[in-house]
């Protein structure tokens, strides 16, 4: 019996090695790129981005997914320098800042999130007109800590769905805007038209 546990010991302290071994070699990058096209201008999408607390309006990182995460924002909400923090059971512990914003282009965003060690990530949502409307993209780059390659993959789909989700919702966000425009046009039209 000693000599069954003592292999069993062995083995184990074989396949952990073994999974240690692989872990250090695997890679720890993810790169997660989603789009969609929204029938709205640049103009209607980058306040939904450029402004953090609009974000809450379309990202899927709110109290709907974390009843009980707490959000904090620097004094300027928008434009470059601008950070939103997030600490929360669901959520987890993060940081982004907006390192550069055209409207025109996009926002591009640095991200921090903290697990049992710092991880930073460069992301951006950028956009490029096609057609009648504007086709919106967004990265999001990082990498995980050693033996983090475990996880890649589901960071991967996870931050994929939520990209997926977050787009749908800017869409709507978006488009909601451009239609309420078009409408305040065309009743200030109406006001300045004679009356027969």
């Amino acid at each position: 019996m000693k000599r069954v546990l003592k292999v069993a010991g062995l083995g184990l302290v074989g396949l952990v090695a073994v999974l240690f071994g692989v872990g250090l070699f695997l890679p720890r990058q993810w790169h997660v790129e989603r789009s969609v096209l929204i029938n709205a201008a640049p103009e209607h999408i980058h306040p939904l981005v450029n402004d953090l607390k609009a974000w809450q309006s379309w990202a899927v990182w709110t109290k709907d997914m974390d009843p009980e995460v707490k959000h904090e924002y620097s004094a300027a909400v928008s434009g470059v320098g601008a950070w939103w923090s997030w600490k929360g059971p669901k959520m987890g512990h993060g940081k982004m800042t907006i390192a550069k914003s055209d409207v025109s282009a996009g926002v591009w965003i640095d991200e921090m999130i903290e697990t049992d060690q710092e991880v930073n990530a460069h992301g951006s949502i950028t956009w490029t007109q096609e057609g009648g409307g504007t086709k919106v993209t967004w990265v999001d780059d990082g990498t995980l800590p050693p033996m983090g390659g475990y996880f890649v993959g589901m960071i991967n789909d996870m931050l994929g769905e939520n990209f997926e989700q977050g787009l749908k919702n800017l869409k709507a966000e978006a488009e909601k805007r451009r239609a309420a425009e078009q409408e305040a046009a065309q009743a200030a039209r109406q006001a300045v038209q004679p009356v027969p």
